[in-house]
């Protein structure tokens, strides 16, 4: 038996610059895996490379936070513990101190099942005394790509809330409190209330009118034709297809796209999710700038929500089981 040949890679004695350079690529969280991101931590290499050293740890961070995924709770909670130990750090000036607003680009908050410790919330918005906001709202905030559950709309409006505070507080003027978004709406469509802190207040409208691009992965339980294409169509001969109950009720003024998921299955999106099968599926992408006057969003007592679009502008497709996982790996991107 031949003994094994041990290969050895002289890393350190390549120039810094190109170090940095293949550590950076190494830490990109590997979205695509196989595994499931329960059994296998997409970041956990990268994290691990965070030890390394200190210089090492500033150039992988950015790799972490372009994308963060808090699919569940205790990924919420950690999370605001990290940015909580990063005010600490601001404050002391400590060696560790890391802006991470400044790197998230993309955040996903999943279906919780449940609500963060102490947050509370009235149908408008107004935060009562309890869970502290203020370092989740302005890194939320300043990612141009949200996702977000309709099981979450509070926590994410609790943010805005703080962020208007905030800048009233402070006398802040800047023209713009939020920069144009991509919102990714997904889950259960609930009542209409829940969009109360967003319609009804100042802070909400404002974040409403800073979205240019809507994803909607949604579907009512009692909704028999969900995302399916409809067999009428308009004296054009473009489709017809139905829009989200929640996008014909919240206003959207700066809205320029939005992609609706159309499933190549006899099966509406609500009887997948129940039944936890996945379905393949087509991403339309419109463009709501073309739509003629015909073609616009409007609503009737017997035909809710209904548009006609005869070119979507791009298509691929997808699971319905694997939003995450599209999402992480470039959707809506």
């Amino acid at each position: 038996m031949e003994p094994v040949t041990q290969l050895s890679f002289p890393f350190s004695d390549l120039p810094v610059e190109l170090a940095l350079l293949i550590l950076k690529h190494a830490a990109q969280p590997n979205f695509s895996q196989t595994e499931t991101y329960t059994s296998k931590n997409p970041y956990s290499f990268a994290l691990a490379l965070c030890l390394v050293s200190k210089e090492v740890r500033k150039t992988v961070l950015p790799e972490i936070l372009h994308t963060v995924l808090l699919p569940q709770l205790h990924n919420v909670t950690a999370f605001m513990d990290a940015l909580r130990m990063q005010q600490a750090y601001a404050q002391q000036d400590h060696q560790f101190k890391f802006d991470y607003a400044k790197h998230v680009r993309r955040m996903w908050m999943g279906q919780f099942r449940g609500s963060l410790p102490e947050l509370s919330l009235n149908g408008f918005g107004q935060m009562r005394p309890g869970m502290d906001l203020s370092p989740l709202a302005p890194v939320l905030l300043a990612a141009p790509s949200i996702a977000v559950d309709f099981e979450n709309l509070g926590l994410l409006s609790g943010c805005l809330f703080h962020a208007w505070k905030y800048r009233a507080d402070s006398h802040e003027d800047s023209p713009a409190l939020y920069d144009p978004k991509t919102l990714m709406v997904t889950g259960s469509e609930s009542t209409t209330r829940q969009w109360s802190p967003y319609t009804k207040t100042a802070h909400g409208a404002a974040f409403l009118a800073s979205i240019s691009h809507v994803i909607s992965i949604t579907h009512t339980i009692t909704d028999s034709s969900r995302h399916h294409c409809r067999s009428g169509r308009c004296d054009t001969g473009s489709k017809n297809y139905k829009l989200p109950d929640w996008m014909a009720q919240v206003p959207l003024s700066s809205l320029q796209t939005f992609s609706l998921p159309i499933p190549h299955s006899a099966y509406t999106l609500a009887e997948c999710e129940l039944n936890g099968t996945d379905m393949k599926v087509e991403l339309l992408t419109f463009s709501v700038s073309k739509l003629s006057s015909i073609q616009q969003m409007r609503s009737s007592p017997s035909d809710h929500g209904l548009l006609a679009v005869s070119r979507p502008r791009s298509s691929f497709c997808i699971l319905c089981q694997d939003w995450l996982k599209a999402w992480a790996c470039g959707l809506g991107s």
